[in-house]
């Protein structure tokens, strides 16, 4: 039988001993495409260090208490997980079930919950994906932990198998491409991990006037002004994990208030030097973009109309904000999308291009050569993307004059 702490008290001596001193080491996913972009930003957390990239992720090394820093400030990042165990031997299912009750469930998860477990088995011999999942609850069962408790606070594990060895991560933060709970969305939504990514690899603190002419719900420039404000992406959101033992509450609001005190002032005025405009022929997405706007507590920093890209004057538009270095920052449609407001898609953006000389672009659009062969286009940067399971890329260049 596992020992477990036969106390409150017991408990939190265990977590204090095992668990807050120990170095632990984070799994960070994201979109393929963008291991590098959140490599970059997972590098920059304290005390990190063995930061690799993999396929669709980023594993990494560092304090227990680094996760609330995590969670609360990683834009690009799906998921963010801990491994609880690694390398387990799992040739059948008895040593499979033996070496998961080694694990210290019960310093990681409530006493009830309402478990999701996540399967995933390659090359091993145990394929048996309900057999599995049977194995992980009951190791937590003899932990004497309800995994299947209704109204209980939500959990995830997710347990890999691969050539016979397991590994067993526990989900931190949930679904991290939500923001908050509340969101109203378009036929055109993009994720919100994706949108920071355009918005970090677009540059755009180096622009004076951000025009989203396809902004749908106003995700990107949601993501825009955010990175623009030095907002943390994880501020109005409560992490599944705050249910566990092992949170600490104090630690999670001493990284709100440093993120506040140190992000807050280094980008203090940089929404007002900006200005930010966004447009859709679609007045219902106008609506939609309003309100998550105003939810957010951005919308007084953008400007919002109704009406077709094509019929945009962008070199009026710089002239009224006396802009010098205009970015079009958008997601613009494509597919079906582009269909339905009477264009095809390169053709669409081809024209909206042709009546922006001078300015720089920042684009998500799975076909950069084809505007590539524009003579007044200039493409400088692309970064290839899965988004949606469709293979797609991040364009930066310039309008020529």
């Amino acid at each position: 039988m596992p020992h477990v702490p036969s106390t409150d008290a017991a408990r939190l001596r265990a977590i204090k001993r095992h668990v807050w001193p120990v170095r632990q080491r984070f799994v960070a996913t994201c979109a393929l495409g963008l291991e590098p972009l959140l490599t970059e930003e997972v590098g920059a957390l304290d005390n990190v260090s063995r930061v690799a990239a993999r396929p669709g992720g980023v594993t990494f090394e560092a304090p227990f208490d680094t996760l609330y820093q995590a969670l609360l400030g990683l834009r690009l990042a799906e998921s963010l997980r801990v491994v609880l165990a690694d390398g387990v031997a799992a040739g059948s299912f008895p040593m499979l079930f033996d070496q998961l009750t080694r694990v210290r469930w019960s310093l990681w998860l409530p006493e009830r919950s309402s478990l999701t477990v996540r399967v995933r088995s390659i090359g091993s011999r145990l394929r048996d994906d309900e057999g599995l999942e049977r194995a992980l609850r009951g190791a937590l069962q003899r932990h004497g932990l309800d995994s299947e408790a209704d109204g209980a606070p939500p959990m995830t594990l997710h347990l890999r198998l691969e050539h016979d060895r397991a590994a067993v991560a526990l989900d931190l933060g949930g679904p991290l491409y939500r923001r908050a709970g509340d969101k109203w969305v378009s036929r055109t939504t993009i994720r919100e991990t994706t949108a920071a990514a355009l918005a970090r690899f677009g540059a755009t603190h180096e622009a004076d006037l951000v025009l989203d002419p396809f902004c749908g719900s106003g995700t990107v420039l949601t993501e825009a002004l955010e990175l623009a404000l030095g907002l943390a992406p994880g501020r109005r959101r409560r992490p599944p994990f705050a249910a566990s033992p092992a949170w600490k509450p104090e630690r999670d609001r001493q990284a709100r208030r440093s993120w506040e005190a140190h992000a807050g002032a280094a980008h203090a005025g940089a929404a007002h030097r900006t200005r930010y405009v966004g447009r859709d022929v679609d007045e219902k997405a106008v609506a939609v973009a309003r309100r998550n706007l105003d939810t957010a507590d951005l919308g007084e920093h953008v400007e919002l109309q109704a009406g077709a890209a094509q019929t945009l004057d962008l070199a009026a538009l710089a002239r009224q904000h006396g802009a010098q270095r205009p970015l079009l920052l958008t997601n613009p449609p494509y597919g079906k999308a582009a269909t339905a407001v009477g264009a095809p898609p390169a053709e669409l953006l081809r024209d909206v291009l042709s009546h922006a000389p001078g300015w720089r672009f920042a684009l998500l659009f799975p076909e950069p050569d084809i505007l590539a062969q524009h003579p007044r286009i200039a493409l400088e940067r692309r970064l290839p993307v899965v988004t949606g399971g469709l293979r797609n890329a991040i364009v930066v260049g310039e309008v020529r004059a």
